[in-house]
């Protein structure tokens, strides 16, 4: 009687397999780490170089600020307290009076002075004098500053108005002084024909230094005649 064979496959019983050891593929990359595992994070430091490099492409900002602030200050401080400019104008005309009622003679000068200066200092006129040479010589004659006044009238009936005593002047870039000033010559002292040389000198109080103005007068043998002879009367002289 044949015997029969049982089919391998369906018969006999399974047994375990072991699963299939993986195998590696030369080049193929290494595992990755699990997804829950967390990369470390890395802070780059630059080198010392880099940093005092970047240091100094700032750095100098404040630097020049500062030192414009420091030379505009000094700026500041020098002008606001630097002596006042002040110019003197002499006027274009002087008159001449003989005085001879009065025993005096008398100069009719009106000065200007304008103060040029940057700062807002004021600058005062505390005294002035003129003086008086006779161009063929003679001796030096000093005419006393007297007053203050004004001119009243009109062409040649001119008369002149007391309007305040010598005081002094003050001087700013926002007011400038042109006092009709009236000066005395010495008791018994008159013009006479001749070359006069004026010299008008303004004291100052805030600078040492006084301020001048110079000017010539022609008086004609009739002028100064005029001059002895009818009382009180002044004569106008261009400079």
């Amino acid at each position: 009687m044949p015997q029969t064979v049982a089919d391998a496959s369906t018969d006999s019983p399974s047994e375990p397999t072991d699963p299939p050891e993986s195998q590696e593929v030369p080049g193929s990359p290494a595992p990755t780490q699990a997804a829950s595992q967390h990369v470390p994070y890395t802070i780059t430091i630059p080198p010392p170089r880099h940093m005092v490099l970047r240091a100094m492409r700032f750095g100098w900002v404040p630097l020049v600020a500062a030192i414009l602030s420091l030379v505009l200050s000094i700026a500041s401080i020098y002008v606001a307290t630097r002596q006042p400019d002040v110019l003197l104008l002499m006027p274009s005309v002087v008159r001449l009076a003989g005085g001879h009622a009065s025993g005096h003679s008398y100069v009719y000068l009106q000065p200007a002075f304008v103060s040029t200066g940057n700062n807002d200092r004021v600058e005062v006129i505390r005294n002035m004098s003129l003086t008086v040479r006779p161009d063929g010589g003679g001796p030096r004659v000093d005419l006393a500053w007297k007053g203050q006044g004004e001119l009243v009238g009109s062409g040649g009936t001119l008369t002149y108005k007391y309007t305040g005593d010598a005081v002094p002047l003050l001087i700013s870039p926002r007011a400038a002084a042109a006092p009709l000033s009236l000066f005395e010559a010495p008791r018994g002292w008159f013009f006479g024909a001749g070359i006069y040389e004026f010299t008008l000198v303004a004291y100052r109080v805030m600078a040492s230094e006084p301020l001048r103005g110079v000017f010539s007068v022609t008086i004609t043998p009739d002028e100064a005649q005029v001059l002895e002879v009818v009382p009180e009367r002044f004569l106008p002289y261009p400079i």
